[in-house]
């Protein structure tokens, strides 16, 4: 009786032992990068799509964070906004993939480093909360970047015919069946559209479209008599419906920023190149002031 219950524990511990082997090689390690898509998917709500409703907040899904456009820069722009294109840092350039918005840099994505880069399509595509709220006469987009708003009059008027130039520019809206088309005129120089540069001529146009609960389209267009052969456009960038967030303050404090820069990114260039193309600081005065 004793070697039966021995044989018996024997045979429990042996079957435990090969049933954890074999859990241990069926069951993979969770994947961090699908757990954040997960978060940031926003697919995980039933119901249906209230028309002309496109209110609460919303978030740049992590695969749309970039939304490059269609056409090449060197195929739509002026000479002169070319040459601005070009004279800009690559970490800056919004226009490639390694740029701002969308590539590596020695932490894997470039963040802004200046508190004044201000582009209404960043503050949009960034992959920061924004909370959309509809009234009869406008529509107001609430920013948690920089904890500010931006205005779309939706009451029938025209574009002004000498807007003041402003970092946002001054919007209308319209339905066209199911897709919201806000354009917008008025735009200052000191930003940019999507990564390009642009004279006071620019006319934005954004088409927003709800095809889901969860999701919120956006494809761009822009046209330019005084900086473009013809227009670009780019999209979709895709937003995903977050119900249960809420916005909170995140201002942008360039002291902050440089204190970021020069204790967490410059020291991470010590290799000599940093992965965006740019040349990292060297700690050499030379290199800083060359004679």
């Amino acid at each position: 009786m004793r070697n039966r219950f021995l044989t018996s524990i024997v045979a429990l511990v042996t079957l435990l032992a090969f049933s954890r082997a074999i859990f241990a090689q069926t069951t993979a390690p969770p994947d961090p990068k699908a757990a954040n898509q997960a978060i940031y998917s926003g697919k995980h709500h039933e119901g249906s799509v209230p028309p002309h409703d496109i209110s609460g907040v919303w978030m740049v899904s992590e695969d749309f964070r970039f939304s490059p456009i269609h056409e090449a820069p060197n195929t739509f722009l002026q000479p002169w906004a070319l040459a601005k294109l070009n004279a800009e840092p690559l970490s800056l350039r919004k226009d490639l993939p390694g740029g701002h918005a969308g590539g590596g840099t020695a932490l894997g994505k470039d963040e802004d480093i200046s508190c004044s880069q201000i582009s209404l399509t960043d503050f949009i595509t960034k992959q920061k909360p924004i909370e959309i709220v509809q009234t009869p006469q406008r529509i107001f987009m609430f920013f948690e970047y920089a904890h500010t708003f931006r205005e779309i009059w939706m009451d029938g008027r025209e574009l002004p015919k000498d807007p003041d130039p402003s970092y946002f520019g001054y919007s209308a809206g319209k339905w066209e069946g199911d897709t919201l088309v806000v354009e917008t005129v008025g735009f200052n120089d000191q930003t940019v559209i999507n990564g390009m540069p642009h004279s006071d001529a620019v006319h934005f146009v954004e088409r927003y479209r709800r095809p889901d609960l969860d999701t919120l389209e956006l494809t761009m267009s822009a046209s330019d008599s005084k900086a473009y052969t013809k227009p670009w456009t780019a999209g979709p960038v895709k937003l995903a419906w977050h119900p249960d967030w809420q916005l909170v303050e995140a201002f942008c404090l360039q002291e902050d920023n440089a204190a970021f820069k020069k204790s967490i990114i410059d020291p991470s260039w010590s290799s000599g190149k940093a992965p965006n193309g740019n040349k990292a600081p060297s700690g050499n005065k030379a290199d800083k002031d060359p004679k």
